[in-house]
């Protein structure tokens, strides 16, 4: 892969991090105003790490179980699903019912919630697209970590979390330290 100098958009890749993606309207990188802050520990992190960087060229995906307190939403499963998108899973995730049903199902039995999803973007940055827009919930917390494959071993750069509004609007939400 070749590095580009700063392109007329403004963006400067870094593998392709930077070259945007989805709808400039569908997000906004103000603070979700009434999203709880994320907090998940290690081995949630790299849960997620190691299916995003095992999915690459493809994105990975899996959701997140856990429980809301009045201070916080604490992540306590990040639970691998393999994409079900196919061919096209170079550019997209897709979760079948049965895999929100296994989902609901584990959360159910271990006493969680199911609070949100995980998944990819080869190559770009963690930031909804507009097909993350498309599939999205509200209230549920979407994150993305951005997987950069310009080495040997792919390896996540960046790790965001959003929330989408009743106006279906994706702001950003604090993740705290990790513990």
């Amino acid at each position: 892969m070749t590095s580009a100098s700063p392109n007329p958009q403004g963006w400067t890749p870094l593998g392709h991090l930077g070259k945007p993606t989805g709808h400039l309207m569908a997000r906004t990188d103000q603070p979700h105003a009434q999203a709880l802050p994320l907090r998940w520990s290690h081995e949630v992190q790299r849960t997620m790490e190691r299916n995003s960087t095992g999915a690459y060229p493809g994105e990975g995906c899996g959701f997140l179980l856990g429980l809301d307190s009045p201070d916080e939403r604490r992540i306590h499963v990040a639970l691998e699903i393999d994409n079900s998108a196919g061919e096209d899973q170079l550019r997209r995730f897709r979760m079948t019912p049965k895999d929100f049903l296994q989902a609901q199902r584990l959360a159910a039995k271990e006493g969680l919630e199911v609070l949100g999803i995980f998944h990819s973007h080869p190559d770009h940055r963690a930031t909804p697209s507009t097909h993350d827009l498309n599939g999205a919930l509200p209230h549920l917390s979407y994150v993305i970590l951005a997987v950069d494959g310009s080495s040997d071993i792919p390896e996540v750069v960046e790790t965001r979390s959003w929330q989408l509004d009743d106006q279906r609007v994706f702001s950003e939400e604090c993740i705290q330290d990790l513990k």
